[in-house]
């Protein structure tokens, strides 16, 4: 029998009351509530405690976001705009303790304006926070943040922000994430982010060599994952704990000009000698 190795679940009195009366209709708690969830973190890590740490995390992360987003739900923009002003990553030296608490509820927020009223209607300090995120990631390590700034690709095409010049900016520096991305940038508009997969594979910071399990791979190839990973039986699982595509019974359908300008770059890149003559999009995926 296999032993769970997680961490015992931890509770906390006032955190729970916190909650119950937010769940309640009591949403003004709730900042004392990620208030308690920061302190908590904050002091289990700088005490060196990092069973207590998980333990708290274990105990209400998914509780938190849960109520969180059912808040927004009801307030609207200006009542996340207050939690991300509060715990934004300029305001300190490191990330806040509830930063991927409010990149998940961020990341709803923005996928559900974005299907319900278009990308236009996505207030653009929404797409700032992740931004902000993603320039402040240096190094190995924050693995929950990184996979966080994955929706991150739903806000582009946004008139105000430009998401597409700021994945570019990063694609030297991390083409895992940058790839993560975009998926989820063609799930939100899928001729936008194949005119930045255009973009990236002939950029030159992308023409390096991955290593990957069955040998090295190339920049471009490693991108042409995200298209793949769009139009496979995967489930995409971030927002961790939202099926979103349940929610909006959301299918994802490759336009065939989108299609033939993926084998255009394929073709153009040399990359089709390593798959099936009868290849489809599917089999890009690594």
């Amino acid at each position: 029998m296999t032993t769970d190795r997680r961490p015992d679940k931890i509770e906390l009195d006032e955190l729970d009351q916190q909650l119950a009366d937010a769940d309640n209709g009591n949403v003004s708690t709730l900042t004392q509530a990620v208030a308690t969830y920061e302190t908590q973190l904050a002091s289990a890590h700088e005490e060196g405690e990092s069973d207590r740490y998980r333990g708290i995390s274990r105990t209400y992360r998914e509780q938190l976001i849960t109520v969180l987003d059912e808040a927004i739900q009801t307030e609207g923009w200006p009542f996340l705009e207050e939690f991300l002003d509060a715990y934004h990553p300029e305001t300190t030296d490191g990330f806040p303790y509830v930063t991927t608490i409010l990149q998940n509820v961020t990341g709803r927020y923005l996928i559900r304006t974005r299907l319900t009223d278009g990308v236009d209607t996505v207030p653009a300090p929404a797409l700032a926070f992740f931004s902000s995120v993603l320039d402040q990631m240096e190094g190995d390590g924050y693995d929950f943040i990184r996979e966080g700034l994955h929706p991150y690709g739903w806000g582009i095409g946004h008139p105000g922000h430009s998401v597409a010049d700021n994945i570019r900016q990063h694609a030297s520096e991390g083409l895992p994430l940058v790839n993560a991305i975009l998926e989820h940038a063609f799930y939100a508009d899928q001729h936008s982010a194949v005119e930045l997969l255009e973009q990236l594979v002939n950029d030159e910071s992308v023409q390096q060599t991955l290593p990957y399990r069955s040998g090295d791979i190339s920049g471009p190839r490693y991108l042409l994952d995200a298209p793949a990973g769009a139009v496979s039986d995967f489930t995409p699982t971030i927002p961790r704990y939202w099926e979103w595509q349940k929610e909006f019974d959301y299918e994802f359908v490759l336009d065939e000009d989108v299609e033939q300008r993926i084998r255009d770059i394929v073709a153009d890149k040399g990359i089709g000698d390593n798959l099936p003559t009868d290849w489809t999009v599917a089999d890009l995926t690594l």
